[in-house]
This record gives C-alpha cells, structure tokens and sequence, in this order.
C-alpha cells in the first residue's frame, strides 16, 4: 500500500508545457477534475507563445493525475519538462 500525504508529507510535481492558445482545455480540465491537483501558471512563460504550469498533488494522487496527463496528451501538444517528488514543509 502507498503511503498517504498524511503519513508522508510528500507532494508530487510536475511542470507541464502547452501552447498559450490551448492552456485554456488544460485549465479548464484541471478545474472539472476538482480536487485532483492544484495548479500555477509560471509567471515567466506569460510572455511567450507557450505556458509552463506547476502541477501539484497529494502523493496518493500521483497516478490519477499522470493517467489525466497522458490523456490530455492524446488530444493537444502537452510536455512534461519536470517530474518529482517533494517534501511538503
């Protein structure tokens, strides 16, 4: 059995990619799935021609949110740049 966030503190992270003219199907994907994960635009990329998203969930929501991921990626161009598990302080 994998650990909880309450038994653990841990947070898994992961910094998504996507054009700017299709962040709005990733945003509003995040948002129906409510409670799967919370999300930030990385301030830096609102000047390109792309969004970088922070990505952030309960460790026990890793795979439901890397499955939400890889189904995103079968619809519009979507990269992971980072993946990682943090230590929540």
């Amino acid at each position: 059995m994998s650990p909880t966030y309450q038994q653990s503190k841990e947070l898994y992270y992961t910094r998504l990619r996507v054009p700017k003219d299709e962040a709005y199907f990733v945003y509003f994907t995040f948002e129906a799935n409510e409670g799967i994960c919370y999300y930030s635009t990385v301030e830096e990329s609102l000047r390109g021609a792309y969004r970088d998203i922070d990505v952030r969930t309960p460790i026990e929501g890793t795979d439901v949110l890397k499955e939400l991921i890889k189904r995103l990626q079968a619809e519009l161009r979507l990269d992971v740049l980072i993946e990682e598990v943090l230590k929540d302080s």
